[in-house]
């Protein structure tokens, strides 16, 4: 894709294949899918860092990673480390993408090869180096990116929609990103042909279009920004499970955040809880407050190899 231009008309888009033809056609309406190269945003000049969540990533792909064993083998595993969290996500290819989200300042940090202070990032986990002490790491390649949290101004237009990661992207945390797009991408096909078939209505199609897309990253978006806090951490792992808050909880990062399933009351008692016990820790509450503050500060962009900088 080169360029879209709009008009009262619809869309003239322009792209380039595979073998360098150049391509130009009309539509009456355009979708933009493009995932993270956010390409009608970036054009519009509609898309935002999110600055309550400056995060930066490392992350490669392992071939002979221990997985959980048993059913489980399909499973993402996530674990803690004193700078962020990791991801541990099996593939159906057989390899295994692990990722380390951290703060900007430890990735800033950095005095060696990517590789090897990925390596030294590992270690600080006893439980994910013990499940790759047998791998090896596919090419030798390990990435890195800064602040990847985003979100466009708006996500339609007279003329267009932005599905998925073409508008938002919070967090790889509750891998979240295919089941909002894959979500935005049927809601968005109803607006299409709203837009298209019965004009008058257009307007309000879009008004709801735009609150269903921003629902599904605000819900996730409260637990990611408090994944590191200390109070969260101590509710995760409370053997108890007062109010079903537990399969509430399951069914929010399943996915089931639009359908009928009764989740939001014991949603909401668990988020009580969480305001309660941090009013009674009001000391813990407040530094790990200031400590976050600190964290997300923008160090600049990243510097050196295989670094892949957000637009």
């Amino acid at each position: 894709m080169r360029d879209v231009s709009f008009d009262a008309d619809g869309a003239t888009v322009q792209a380039t294949l595979d073998d360098g033809a150049a391509r130009r056609w009309r539509a009456r309406f355009v979708v933009d899918a493009s995932g993270r190269d956010t390409f009608i945003a970036n054009k519009l000049r509609c898309k935002e860092k999110n600055p309550a969540h400056n995060s930066s990533a490392l992350f490669g792909h392992y071939t002979g990673a221990r997985r959980l064993p048993g059913v489980k083998e399909g499973n993402i595993s996530i674990m803690w480390f004193a700078h962020g969290w990791f991801w541990f996500i099996p593939l159906a290819d057989g390899t295994t993408s692990v990722g380390a989200v951290c703060w900007p300042y430890y990735l800033k940090q950095r005095d060696k090869p990517l590789k090897d202070f990925f390596d030294d990032t590992i270690a600080l986990c006893p439980e994910l180096a013990d499940r790759l002490k047998d791998a090896t790491l596919v090419g030798g390649d390990v990435h890195a990116t800064g602040n990847f949290s985003y979100c466009a101004t708006h996500c339609s237009g007279e003329r267009y929609l932005l599905l998925g990661d073409a508008f938002t992207f919070i967090d790889p945390m509750f891998s979240s990103g295919v089941y909002l797009a894959m979500h935005s991408a049927f809601d968005g096909a109803e607006v299409v042909a709203t837009c298209l078939d019965r004009p008058a209505e257009a307007a309000a199609a879009r008004r709801r279009f735009e609150a269903t897309m921003r629902k599904g990253p605000r819900e996730y978006s409260w637990f990611i920004f408090r994944v590191t806090n200390p109070t969260i951490r101590e509710m995760f792992m409370y053997p108890a499970n007062p109010l079903r808050v537990k399969e509430a909880l399951l069914s929010l990062l399943a996915g089931d955040i639009y359908g009928k399933t009764p989740i939001w009351p014991s949603l909401w008692a668990m988020k009580g809880i969480y305001y309660l016990i941090s009013l009674r820790s009001l000391r813990r509450t407040i530094g790990g407050w200031r400590r976050h503050r600190r964290n997300i500060q923008d160090m600049g962009p990243l510097r050196g190899e295989n670094i892949l900088e957000a637009q």
